[in-house]
């Protein structure tokens, strides 16, 4: 009897070391574990491209609640703050809430997230405060120190500078 015990706790042990490194499923990452940070932020990716949003929410969620993410892997946590706001701003996946989507971007712009910045540009400035001129200012600065000449980054200095030409005529 004793050793049928011993041969379960075994079993338990064994299968739970076996999930608990498990490779992740995600195509390029069969290398880390499944609970790897980077794991869970692609997973969430996925769903989102997917247009699966309730679960690219969980997966985000896993990393902005995680507690021991080394300093090389934070900008996940940022991107996953910044991914998160975005969907509680559109209403995707989750009841859509302005306030909700800029208490995840505020951290994630004060990590150095420079798309979280422009979205608390666009909130603010959709909402009327006065916070979204400095805001806007900062998004503007964060873009054009990047130099990016990609068309998506143009279009996004367009529409900060648009919000700031607003934003100062008010």
């Amino acid at each position: 009897m004793h050793k049928f015990f011993i041969a379960i706790l075994i079993a338990i042990v064994g299968s739970a070391s076996a999930a608990a490194a498990a490779p992740c499923q995600e195509p390029k990452l069969e290398s880390v574990p499944s609970t790897h940070t980077e794991c869970y932020f692609y997973k969430g990716t996925s769903h989102f491209r997917a247009e699966e949003y309730s679960a690219a929410l969980k997966e985000w969620l896993v990393i902005v609640d995680k507690a021991d993410i080394p300093i090389e892997l934070e900008h996940f946590r940022a991107s996953a703050q910044n991914n998160i706001g975005f969907l509680y701003y559109m209403g995707w996946g989750v009841k859509q809430s302005s306030e909700i989507a800029i208490a995840y971007w505020l951290p994630a712009a004060k990590a150095g997230h420079d798309e979280a910045t422009y979205h608390l540009c666009h909130a603010y400035a959709d909402a009327g405060s006065k916070l979204a001129l400095g805001y806007c200012r900062e998004a503007l600065r964060r873009y054009n120190r990047t130099g990016s000449t990609d068309s998506e980054d143009s279009e996004v200095v367009a529409q900060i500078r648009e919000y700031i030409s607003r934003l100062e005529a008010q």
